[in-house]
């Protein structure tokens, strides 16, 4: 099988006059190493915007190129013209060959849905090579490549492939017990609780509650500046903003997808960052980061570390499943498969509460509203908002259901701030589950 080794590059673009980061393969061959120039230019044009999709989509074309290096048709093809050759076919052996794979194994994972996610992102590989003009055999229609593993005949057919025996599960069941592996309900005012005293540095317990008052990502919570200008000229430590409003707009540039949004902060929660990191942190790092850099820390940098260096997506993902491992060694109850991203799932659900009330539970909740759908892709940042609005009213009636009895109390919280609210989760008045 072809070796291929994805190398992260971070330079300045002279065309685009500015750095950028993202990752490239480079092909092991026998006698040389050999750049995958087509992959590559790719890359560049699509996934430099943001590191983790250009960390997913070349991981993807990787495999993809791995796998066709195994077929006849490839054997004695150099792989940098590969996409030249490849044809929907070959797209659909790559599927098969997974689902076989994975049942001989009896493994949950990759699921049907990640395989098929997995080949729409070649598919949209090769409809930009379409797109630049270089030459490719593959037809780029996405339900053409729906692979029916339902169906007996392919059922049988991968289970013959993988050897299995009859007693052994088929795809439906891995699927079914994948899903049922997958969290279901929203994080518990208990391990909310465990989480947060699981984080040895103080600046990932605020973020992190920022995170659940606001649905940011990691990405977007680091541009938090400690000083804003232009449309965010009026962010600044909270003890010298107007108090009064109750909720601040905060514009995110640069989001995912390169997006912009303007989002809802809540003044409590902008007290909490205030009187929990600002106040007692925030000077001291600011002379660490000057001490190691030789110049003042930027104001349009709020979160640095106890060493004083900028906070990022990825020391937020590292320190988050740290804290993680922590809060289970800690905790038994603590589910192993939460994370910082949890987060994400707090404010949609609080929202939901608050915005239909004891209409959540009734079918009048089931219809999108305007608004309340224009507030959600604004916060949210998400374009499928129809999706979106399913998944956390699902998951809002499953919290109200839980708070039979207290459900005005429950809905008078869920217009709060997201630090009273856990103020009040904690003492056990109310339950999240």
């Amino acid at each position: 099988m072809l070796t291929i080794k994805r190398k992260l590059l971070d330079y300045h673009c002279p065309s685009l006059g500015r750095q950028v980061t993202h990752y490239a393969l480079i092909a092991q061959l026998p006698k040389k190493k050999l750049l995958l120039s087509h992959p590559n230019l790719f890359l560049y044009d699509t996934t430099r915007s943001s590191e983790k999709t250009s960390s997913r989509y070349s991981s993807v074309i990787s495999m993809f190129y791995k796998f066709l290096s195994t077929e006849e048709k490839f054997k004695d093809l150099d792989p940098s013209q590969y996409h030249a050759v490849v044809d929907n076919l070959d797209l659909k052996r790559w599927q098969l060959a997974r689902q076989i794979a994975r049942v001989a194994k009896q493994s949950l994972k990759p699921t049907s849905e990640t395989i098929f996610e997995d080949a729409k992102i070649v598919l949209v590989f090769c409809h930009w090579l379409n797109l630049k003009g270089y030459r490719t055999n593959v037809k780029v229609e996405i339900k053409t490549h729906t692979a029916n593993f339902k169906r007996n005949s392919l059922l049988a057919y991968v289970q013959a492939k993988a050897r299995t025996s009859i007693k052994a599960k088929n795809i439906q069941a891995l699927d079914k017990e994948a899903r049922q592996r997958q969290r279901r309900t929203l994080i518990t005012a208990s391990e909310i609780k465990t989480y947060l005293q699981a984080f040895t540095d103080p600046v990932y317990p605020v973020l992190f509650k920022l995170a659940l008052g606001t649905a940011m990502r990691p990405m977007d919570l680091c541009t938090v500046p400690y000083l804003g200008n232009g449309a965010n000229a009026h962010i600044m430590p909270y003890s010298e903003m107007d108090q009064e409003p109750t909720l601040f707009n905060f514009t995110v540039y640069g989001s995912k997808g390169n997006k912009t949004r303007t989002i809802k902060i809540h003044r409590d929660d902008l007290r909490v960052l205030d009187e929990q990191y600002i106040q007692p942190y925030y000077d001291e790092r600011r002379k660490k980061y000057k001490k190691r850099f030789g110049e003042d820390c930027p104001l349009d940098i709020l979160f640095l570390n106890a060493q004083g260096l900028p906070v990022t997506p990825e020391k937020i993902s590292s320190r988050g499943n740290a804290a993680k491992d922590k809060a289970v060694a800690k905790d038994k109850a603590f589910r192993a498969s939460l994370n910082f991203y949890e987060s994400r799932h707090w404010w949609p659900t609080m929202f939901l509460i608050s915005y239909f009330k004891e209409d959540l539970l009734t079918s009048s909740a089931d219809v999108l509203w305007a608004a309340c759908g224009e507030a959600l892709v604004q916060q949210m940042g998400h374009e499928d908002v129809s999706t979106t609005f399913a998944h956390y009213i699902d998951m809002g009636r499953v919290v109200m259901m839980a708070n039979k009895g207290k459900m005005t109390e429950l809905i008078t919280q869920a217009h709060n701030s997201v630090h009273s609210f856990i103020d009040t989760v904690t003492t056990g008045n109310l339950i999240l589950d």
